[in-house]
């Protein structure tokens, strides 16, 4: 058990106000959740700030309070005065649980989109070479093959630390995470001890929280600014994989202290694709490496499962595995729940849930629907309350430009008011879409019904924004909701009523 003044230490710029050699019996920034011998640290939230909540801790049993404001009254609590709350609370918690990726291969994955599907395709090759793997990210935790419910893409500092703490106990020796822009500029990952990082690609999100793109970019490049900083861990080298075709490939590269791949299509990617070809089923093309070359036919589409396979494949061979066993497991994968998921009943229509939130990831998801759609794109989307509100147009613009027909519809509007998230989408629409090409339906299950009984022979319909969420989330409360569960009910619903299967919708709008 760690004492108060062996954790106070890790910390450079404290200032310890009263005793120091209590026993800390674990680390806690929900006041709701401390017990006795806790150690409660204040962190400033969106809406409240962790000093609010000092007392309730205290009652609860916190022996000591980290803080970063000046006379802090804890009561009989030892107080801990920081800068900066967030950058010690990561630095506590690695100390805490004895820095658990240091008895790791971790493997860090960050970019606008595509982050869950590489960190699934890069676990699923470690699975394959024998590793014994854990996986953090959007969808779910995973702990050798054993699922937790996922609270955040990047957890909490001290939730990370305690979930490769586990790790470690468990025996996993490589663990694959997802790398979120808002955890790198709040510190989540200090303490943790990369062995390769992965860039997917880089454009404007999250300008809600980051405000502009530069700080949206600078939080995303510390992953790699900071790559090699720590000890030589086993003789290892650190590693950084960039998409060599994206625009700040340079950038990163520069700042970069480690060994650097580069994978893309173009001639200076060390790992390369040619002879691209898309279909519904999926995509095969030809893969160059400096290890040898191959032909891969995958069974997810679209030319981002170009780019997510080759960022796969770059850590792969940096792993030491061969090209034969990386064909093997990525031609058999079957793809990411909720990531351009194919829902299939027989019906002579495609439907697809995908998880497309982002003005970028819609345009790639549809783009690649455009390569093998016979008739018309139909597509359902909203955008979520309480996030970037620059993307909405943006996303209208995009759908508008690569659908035949759209309805927009709710997200999660969480505390905001769902028409007015509507309105901001539409002037992006109305660019580049007539009134008769559009519907605004706010009900999220009355769109996804309507959408469906459009659909004629050969269209396809893409529900976008939720993929594998379960759940709508509304200012005070959420409900059960599945946008792939919507879609198999309502087709069932159609094969019992037709008794011979389905047809088309007819009659489209």
């Amino acid at each position: 058990m760690k004492t108060l003044a062996h954790l106070a230490g890790c910390l450079l710029h404290v200032e310890v106000r009263g005793p120091q050699n209590r026993p800390v019996t674990g680390i806690c920034y929900h006041s709701s959740r401390v017990r006795p011998g806790d150690l409660f640290v204040c962190l400033p939230g969106t809406r409240s700030h962790g000093r609010q909540y000092v007392a309730e801790a205290v009652a609860a049993g916190a022996s000591a309070v980290v803080t970063d404001i000046p006379g802090l009254d804890a009561g009989k609590a030892t107080v801990l005065q920081v800068p900066d709350t967030r950058l010690a609370l990561a630095l506590l918690s690695a100390c805490y649980y004895d820095y658990p990726s240091r008895e790791l291969v971790l493997v860090g994955v960050t970019g606008t989109n595509g982050k869950t599907t590489t960190t699934h395709l890069i676990d699923a090759l470690l699975q394959a070479k024998g590793a014994a793997t854990g996986l953090i990210g959007t969808v779910a935790y995973r702990v050798r093959g054993r699922s937790y419910p996922s609270a955040a893409t990047t957890p909490e500092a001290s939730d990370l630390q305690f979930l490769l703490r586990k790790m470690v106990d468990e025996r996993v020796t490589y663990v694959t995470m997802e790398v979120s822009s808002h955890a790198l500029a709040w510190h989540r990952t200090i303490g943790c001890d990369f062995d390769t990082v992965v860039l997917t690609n880089i454009t404007e999100d999250h300008l809600d929280f980051h405000r502009t793109f530069e700080h949206y970019f600078s939080s995303k490049s510390k992953l790699f600014a900071w790559l090699g900083s720590m000890p030589v861990k086993g003789g290892r080298l650190r590693r950084a994989v960039i998409n060599g075709d994206d625009s700040h490939c340079r950038q990163l590269v520069d700042l970069t202290p480690a060994e650097y791949l580069l994978y893309g299509l173009s001639s200076h990617c060390h790992v390369r694709a040619s002879d691209i070809r898309v279909t519904r089923e999926g995509v095969r093309y030809r893969l160059d490496t400096p290890a040898g070359g191959l032909t891969l036919q995958l069974r997810m589409t679209g030319l981002f499962s170009v780019y997510n396979s080759l960022a796969a494949v770059s850590v792969a061979l940096l792993e030491g595995m061969d090209l034969a066993r990386i064909r093997t497991v990525l031609e058999e994968y079957p793809g990411v729940p909720g990531r351009f998921e194919i829902i299939d009943a027989g019906q002579e229509f495609t439907v697809i849930v995908d998880y497309a939130h982002t003005p970028d990831g819609l345009e790639n998801t549809l783009r690649a629907i455009r390569e093998f759609a016979d008739k018309r794109v139909i597509t359902v989307f909203g955008c979520g309350g309480e996030r970037d509100r620059s993307k909405r147009p943006l996303m209208g613009e995009a759908a508008g430009i690569y659908s035949d027909f759209c309805i927009v519809t709710s997200d999660n509007p969480r505390r905001e008011d769902e028409w007015q998230i509507i309105a901001e989408i539409l002037p992006g629409l109305k660019k580049v879409k007539g009134r008769n090409a559009y519907l605004i339906l706010p009900d999220r299950r009355e769109a996804i019904t309507v959408a469906l009984q459009m659909a004629e022979k050969g269209d396809v319909v893409l529900i976008a924004g939720k993929g594998h969420e379960t759940e709508q989330v509304f200012r005070d409360y959420a409900v059960p909701f599945d946008d792939r569960q919507i879609v198999r009910e309502w087709l069932q619903r159609r094969r019992d009523d037709n008794g011979n299967g389905l047809q088309g919708g007819g009659g489209g709008r």
